[in-house]
């Protein structure tokens, strides 16, 4: 919301995103986010949006694993299903900064040539991870209801 209102000199856009309390730098490449137009704030308000999406969606997903944790629920569906979410939410993540970098393009704005980090790669890595964890999870289950099935 900030992106499309403010107006001082205070927000500023450059390498490394949206600054916040710092005046614009033209030698790093920081500009005043009140140069740019409307339709060109607004592409970087869905950029950002388009970057906490799925943080988001992890960190809620994540509140309900522990909530069924904190109920004695270990190795049922529904947690391995919410381990899954939060793998779809990793491998969102690691697609987020290609989408909003796109986005941040069409406005006409240059935004951070360098946009893909290591930390896309390590989130892909884990998103992965968490289906195979929750598929080890779903196992596990079976086997306890294997088990106690036998008398």
């Amino acid at each position: 919301m900030a992106a499309l209102l403010y107006d001082g000199p205070l927000l500023s856009f450059g390498p490394g995103g949206l600054w916040i309390g710092r005046a614009p730098e033209p030698a790093g490449g920081r500009v005043a986010l009140s140069a740019f137009a409307p339709s060109q704030r607004l592409a970087g308000a869905v950029a950002i949006c388009l970057l906490t999406t799925p943080i988001m969606f992890i960190l809620h997903e994540a509140r309900g694993l522990f909530r069924l944790y904190a109920d004695g629920i270990v190795f049922a569906f529904e947690n391995a299903r919410r381990i899954k979410f939060m793998g779809v939410g990793l491998i969102l993540y690691s697609a987020a900064p290609f989408v909003a970098n796109r986005v941040i393009i069409l406005a006409g704005v240059t935004s951070d040539p360098i946009w893909f980090h290591l930390d896309e790669v390590m989130s892909l890595i884990f998103g992965t991870l968490a289906f195979v964890i929750a598929d080890v999870m779903e196992f596990g289950r079976e086997i306890e209801q294997e088990r106690d099935g036998f008398v």
